[in-house]
């Protein structure tokens, strides 16, 4: 995973435990889906729909309390003036975009057309670095924060990843992996400053980089369970559907360990309701 919220997981990860292969969620997910990759942190909506299928790692995931900062809409109109208007939407990750819709629905009352992120539209869901970019460069007149807006609707923590193997991995595999993945964050989560300075760029300092990834809560308790479970039955209760997968995605691989190159076409973009 290329964000820097999931840096503190691969920092100090131990060289030859897994291969590594740079892959954006939805992409991930998929690869993990077809027995390409053996896991990963995956958005949380692509572990719900998956199941039975992988199973969790060391309670560890990507969750925040309250605001995200980087998982934003950011519109030319206020909220409620979104209601049949077009949101361009990231390929990059389901989860966002349930959560878009969820929140459009329960929190927000209107009724957004969802289209592809090449799209001219008066708003646009954003994530990570391009988020985080976008923020920095300003121009904006409106921007919401979906884990804030989740908070508001909730009071609940929201989990945005979850770390999974695929269950068909041996139970020494798993346990080998999963000491490897607990040892590489608690070291991880020590050097955040080391961190921040390898990911420091234009429109993050290192300072900023370092509070960014403070920021977040990396282990899955009782409060972020009873966030997923929130987020699952509100999620059952709108239409079955998922986003359109990008028409192409690029990455590298081997053929141990973590693995793979994905492809995958799907879905359509209706309205959000």
């Amino acid at each position: 995973m290329p964000y820097l919220n999931s840096e503190v997981f691969y920092h100090a990860l131990e060289p030859g435990s897994c291969d590594l292969v740079t892959l954006r969620p939805r992409a991930m997910a998929a690869a993990v889906e077809k027995g390409e990759l053996d896991g990963g942190p995956l958005p949380v909506a692509e572990v719900i729909r998956l199941g039975s299928a992988v199973r969790e790692v060391g309670e560890l995931g990507v969750a925040c309390h309250s605001r995200a900062l980087s998982v934003l809409l950011i519109s030319e109109k206020p909220i409620e003036q979104l209601s049949g208007e077009k949101i361009a939407v990231t390929d990059d990750t389901a989860t966002s975009i349930q959560l878009l819709r969820i929140l459009s629905t329960d929190l927000w009352n209107i009724e957004p057309e969802l289209v592809p992120p090449d799209q001219e539209t008066p708003a646009k869901l954003v994530i990570g670095d391009e988020a985080n970019r976008l923020k920095k460069e300003g121009g904006s007149a409106y921007i919401y924060d979906l884990a804030e807006a989740w908070y508001e609707l909730t009071h609940l923590p929201f989990v945005f990843a979850v770390w999974v193997l695929r269950s068909d991995v041996t139970d020494e595999q798993f346990q080998a992996f999963d000491r490897a993945l607990t040892d590489s964050y608690c070291e991880g989560r020590q050097q955040v400053r080391e961190i921040a300075a390898k990911r420091a760029n234009d429109y993050f300092s290192e300072e900023e980089a370092a509070a960014y990834v403070r920021h977040f809560t990396y282990t899955i308790g009782d409060a972020e369970r009873r966030g997923m479970n929130e987020f699952k039955q509100r999620l059952s209760k709108l239409p079955e559907w998922r986003p359109r997968a990008p028409a192409a995605v690029a990455g590298a691989a081997q053929e141990s360990g973590n693995v793979v190159i994905p492809t995958e076409a799907e879905g359509s973009y209706p309205t959000s309701g």
